[in-house]
Parts: structure tokens; sequence; C-alpha cells
């Protein structure tokens, strides 16, 4: 049993009653016209005696012994939605961003973030010591027009003239520092990925089928405390068990989060064989 998962289910879970989404089979034509619109009001909603679940215990992280990275325990994949996340985390940009208030939104990614400002602090430093520099030499042009022993000018064309040349000065200064930066103590950025690999089993697949048209979105979360694929990061660890399988209701501005199932996930050989065998009795015999 997966140890992460157990205790989040333990935890941030509680029993409680959520009522469903009005089942209807309306079209969005009928949706719109007074008679629907009346029929979606009075339309009853049944009541479903599940686990409400805090997506707040989705903000725990845990920290790479060989990198120092602080990362996420937990992944969430949506069940409509692909089997592979990826995510690129810069000093100042998380992509892709979830949407907010969803499931995946909770996942604390900022955390990775701050520890990838931490292994571009020399390069930060370096920015900064770069900027000054820029002032400090934009100077240079101001000397060299006072220097030059070019004849006076009015005062205000003067004053424009040293603030052009202080100006192009810096900015051809920063610039180029920028670009032996580049070459020499480059941006670091952190390359995350996720996979599931696995199929539900026949259990789960009928009761994620039946909540199906109770919930808005369903999800499925796993441990992913080790197994994070990044090629900063050492090889991931065998793929955890135990998904949470999470259903998200809407409920005006709010979201709330109900815990449908947990499983083991099951190789496509064993389900192929649990789902389609042919049982002895019932094998085929020619001679019928």
């Amino acid at each position: 049993m997966n140890q992460n998962l157990d205790l989040l289910r333990q935890n941030y879970c509680r029993p409680a009653i959520a009522k469903s989404k009005s089942t209807n089979y309306l079209f969005p034509l009928e949706k719109e016209c007074g008679e629907g619109k009346a029929l979606l009001a009075k339309a009853p909603k049944k009541l479903l005696h599940l686990q409400e679940f805090s997506p707040y215990g989705l903000h725990e992280t845990y920290r790479d012994g060989a990198t120092g990275l602080e990362l996420p325990v937990f992944a969430v994949f949506d069940l409509e939605g692909n089997h592979q996340l990826a995510f690129e985390i810069t000093t100042d940009s998380i992509a892709p961003r979830a949407e907010p208030k969803s499931l995946p939104s909770y996942i604390p990614f900022q955390t990775a973030q701050a520890s990838v400002r931490k292994i571009n602090q020399i390069r930060l430093r370096s920015e900064r010591v770069m900027g000054r520099l820029s002032v400090i030499f934009g100077i240079v042009p101001v000397l060299a027009y006072f220097f030059s022993g070019i004849a006076a000018s009015p005062a205000i064309v003067e004053a424009g003239i040293l603030l052009s040349g202080w100006i192009v000065g810096s900015f051809l200064t920063y610039v180029l520092g920028l670009s032996v930066l580049d070459r020499f103590c480059p941006w670091k950025k952190l390359a995350l990925a996720a996979e599931f690999d696995g199929i539900l089993p026949k259990e789960t697949r009928e009761k994620a089928l039946a909540a199906k048209s109770h919930f808005d979105h369903l999800y499925v979360i796993v441990d992913q405390q080790h197994r994070w694929k990044s090629a900063l990061l050492p090889d991931p660890r065998p793929r955890a068990l135990d998904p949470l399988l999470v259903g998200e209701l809407s409920q005006g501005r709010r979201r709330k989060f109900y815990l449908i199932d947990q499983f083991d996930l099951t190789e496509a050989e064993q389900y192929l064989a649990d789902e389609f065998a042919v049982k002895p009795e019932e094998e085929f015999d020619p001679e019928r």
C-alpha cells in the first residue's frame, strides 16, 4: 500500500453528502427555452454518499537529495486528458498553468520555482552586477565627447548629446554583458514530466463511468515522489500503486472534490485475462 496516498486519504477526507448535477438529457437548444429552464430548475438532484476531499493535502512537497530541488509529492491527471504531463519551470514562469481552483492548481509548483531560483543565483547576481557596470561604463561616450575637442554647442544640445551618449553606452554594455553571460552562465530551467502508466481495474472503471454524469471532472491522484522525470533528477523509481479517483463538482463559484475510489493499477495482460478470458465451460467445442 502507498503510504503517502493512504495518509492523504486519512487526513484530508471526511464523510459527506454531495448533490450531483441534475440528470437530464436536454440538448443545448432545449436548455435555452423557457420550458427547458423550468425543467432544469425543478429537476431533482441525486444525493451521493461519498468522502469529501480537501485539495490542500496536495500541498505536500519533498526535497530531492541529489539536487536539493523541492518538488511536489503528488501529480494529478485528468481522466479525460493526456496520460503524460509536462511542466517547464523557470525563475519567473510555470508552464502550463492549471485552471484556477481546479484540482491540478493545488499542486505546489511554486516551491519548485523557488528551488529553480536558487540554482540560478549566480546568474541573478551576475545580471545585477552587469546592470551596475553598464551604468558605470555608459559614461565612456560622455568622457569621449569631453576629450574629443568638439566645438562647444548650446547647453541644451550638449545636455541632450551627453544623455543620449550615456543611455546608448549603458544599453550596449548591458547587451554585450548579457551575451557573455548567456554563453558562460546560461539560465537553468526545470523541465518536469510525469506519466500515468497503467489501466483502471474493471470495478474502478465502472465507478468512474457511473460518476461521470454526476461530476464536472474526474481526476486521478498519484504519488509522484522520486518519480518525476527530468534531466536534472536521478532516474525515477518504479511506479507507485493505489491512485485516488477524485470527482470535481462546481457549486456556483466554488468547487468541491469527492473521493470516489482508491485502487491498484492493472497491467494490460492481467486486464485482458480478467475481462476477456473465456471460461473453461464456455470454450468452443468443434464437435458440437
